[in-house]
């Protein structure tokens, strides 16, 4: 087992088939002395906020133990720490990262994919 040894373990889309309280326990057994002892590593892909928040799930995750990604036009991923955009100490990073302030957050403005769908129908059907 990945604690028993103090191994890494990677995990793609840690939320995908766990509750978001379930999500926060497995981060917080890895933050633990006691449960991790031997300093093992838990290193997720996720895009549940709630795990970045204060306010519902008491802040699994340290403000330093975040990164972003964005893509870039061409495909390109870009990787940086949540600390390069300076949040304040205490700052609810959840409504942070929902608001963008750090990036990370899809280029959608609300109902553009259905206008976009709706207008791709229409010159199908013209």
């Amino acid at each position: 087992m990945v604690l028993d040894k103090g191994a890494v373990l990677l995990v793609d889309e840690l939320d995908s088939s766990l509750h978001p309280t379930l999500a926060a326990e497995v981060v917080r057994i890895f933050r633990g002395a006691k449960a991790n002892p031997r300093n093992a590593q838990l290193i997720f892909a996720t895009h549940d906020a709630t795990l970045l928040g204060s306010e519902v799930l008491d802040r699994p995750l340290g403000r330093d133990q975040v990164w972003i990604t964005i893509k870039s036009r061409s495909g390109a991923t870009e990787l940086y720490p949540v600390t390069a955009t300076h949040p304040k100490d205490g700052e609810n990073l959840e409504r942070g990262y929902l608001h963008n302030r750090y990036g990370g957050v899809p280029r959608v403005s609300a109902g553009e994919i259905a206008r976009e769908l709706s207008w791709q129908e229409e010159k199908a059907t013209a």
